[in-house]
């Protein structure tokens, strides 16, 4: 009986152990960690991650609800629009990506949720929604995406903290490669986060926007 259990436990560290070593690092700069892991379909899911001295989750949360700044730190993206405000922690987003050419640009709707997970963690659960708003001619619409922003607020040494860890699958659709979607999808990740520290640290957003507030996710199953 008792090797039957010491089996079990070293079956179940082995599987604990090959979902850790799923991710790889691809880089390390300035901070910011960015791994990826392979789906059969060839498409990497990206993880990326950065700790921020002196900030909080709302004041990331505040910056993103600064859509006109986007482009202005977000990696080929052109246009931010909040199409619907469905409660104060759920929205409907419109966004609009500049796709190097030859390839045909992108654009993408999406429904994004923010929850409080625990005393120090929140997190915005973004998924593609499909049936919305009106695409324009010759621009590729992505249906396939999950994502996620985890913001985790500690301390050290007196110091506030904050760990933003973003994760992201897409399929961008249409005539594109993959490994260019790849290449284009961990560079953008390392770009968004160190932009992102950049911004929050120096407070270069508005602050009059309407900014989403911890809730539940109660349209999440109508998407």
């Amino acid at each position: 009986m008792v090797r039957r259990v010491l089996l079990l436990m070293l079956l179940f560290s082995a599987d604990a152990l090959s979902d850790v070593q799923h991710w790889q690092l691809w880089k390390q700069h300035d901070g910011a960690s960015v791994y990826y892991k392979k789906h059969d379909n060839g498409i990497f899911e990206v993880q990326a991650e950065i700790t921020v001295e002196g900030v909080t989750a709302n004041d990331f949360m505040t910056l993103l609800s600064d859509t006109d700044s986007a482009p202005l730190w977000i990696d080929n993206v052109t246009h931010v629009k909040v199409l619907e405000r469905l409660s104060p922690s759920e929205t409907i987003v419109h966004t609009e990506f500049d796709s190097p050419w030859p390839l045909a640009d992108r654009d993408m709707v999406s429904y994004s949720c923010y929850q409080q997970l625990n005393d120090t963690q929140t997190k915005l659960t973004i998924a593609a929604k499909t049936g919305e708003f009106a695409k324009r001619q010759a621009v590729i619409r992505i249906t396939d995406l999950k994502a996620h922003w985890l913001l985790t607020q500690h301390s050290s040494e007196g110091q506030s903290l904050l760990t933003i860890t973003y994760e992201i699958y897409a399929n961008p659709g249409g005539a594109i490669p993959y490994w260019l979607s790849n290449k284009v999808g961990l560079k953008s990740a390392m770009h968004n986060l160190l932009a992102l520290k950049l911004r929050l640290i120096n407070k270069t957003y508005q602050t009059n926007q309407q900014v989403s507030q911890v809730g539940n996710c109660s349209h999440a199953n109508k998407q």
